[in-house]
């Protein structure tokens, strides 16, 4: 349990500097959403933050995916006098919130993590919050060039590439999008090896970056990509200009 507050603790002082230098009014409510939320330590974590830490009126849904562990967080909330913090059951691409301001997602595996991007980019969130893990859409798909098929050889070494490509990608997408995006290790290795996060902090402009979608593009072509699932859903609603 230390490792998961340690995450917990780190992902709140992230959050925190993000919050700074968001968008987001002081004065209005704030809505969060977190899907995957589990037993919920993140979800929670985050309400306090907000409703007592900063004094600010937050609604927070945590959505998961089984029945019992929404039926043990609510019970917890409620017992706890929570008001804001509700859990909801469904996952990223069954609950379709209108609005959110800030869209987390924890170790959302595979392309989970781009379902969950999308909505936070179509509900106009100010701040998305993604850890990333199980990079397998894009491994699939990967065609090395035949200078680095003696470094890829290796299964790890392979791995460590898509994992790399895909998570560019999203960056790439997000900054297209209107979004000042970063990619960094949130936590030591010693608490998590899924230590990756997607940051990425709504700009005051939010035309789309001709820069950012042609950078997406050559990558693509250099590893001989023919999808990327963000991409495509963001494609479908015309996000992308």
């Amino acid at each position: 349990m230390s490792r998961k507050w340690k995450q917990i603790n780190k992902f709140i002082e992230v959050f925190s500097h993000a919050l700074i230098a968001s968008p987001l009014r002081l004065d209005l409510p704030m809505r969060v959403a977190d899907f995957g939320s589990g037993k919920g330590y993140l979800t929670f974590a985050i309400h306090d933050y907000l409703a007592n830490s900063l004094q600010r009126q937050a609604q927070v849904t945590g959505v998961e995916l089984r029945p019992d562990m929404v039926e043990l967080c609510n019970a917890a909330a409620a017992g706890l006098d929570h008001p804001g913090l509700v859990f909801e059951c469904g996952d990223v691409r069954s609950v379709v919130p209108s609005e959110i301001d800030v869209m987390i997602a924890l170790h959302a595996c595979d392309i989970a993590t781009d379902y969950a991007i999308h909505t936070g980019i179509r509900c106009g969130a100010a701040i998305i919050m993604c850890s990333p893990c199980c990079h397998k859409e894009i491994r699939l798909q990967i065609q090395s060039p035949g200078l680095l098929k003696p470094m890829l050889q290796y299964g790890l070494h392979l791995g460590q590439q898509a994992e790399m490509v895909t998570d560019s990608l999203r960056a790439l997408l997000l900054d297209a999008c209107g979004y000042e995006t970063k990619v960094f290790e949130f936590i030591s290795l010693e608490h998590t090896n899924k230590n990756k996060m997607i940051l990425a902090v709504k700009r005051d402009t939010s035309s789309p970056s001709a820069e950012a979608l042609a950078r997406i593009e050559e990558l693509k072509a250099f590893y001989g990509i023919r999808e990327q699932r963000l991409q495509t859903l963001l494609q479908e609603d015309g996000l992308l200009g």
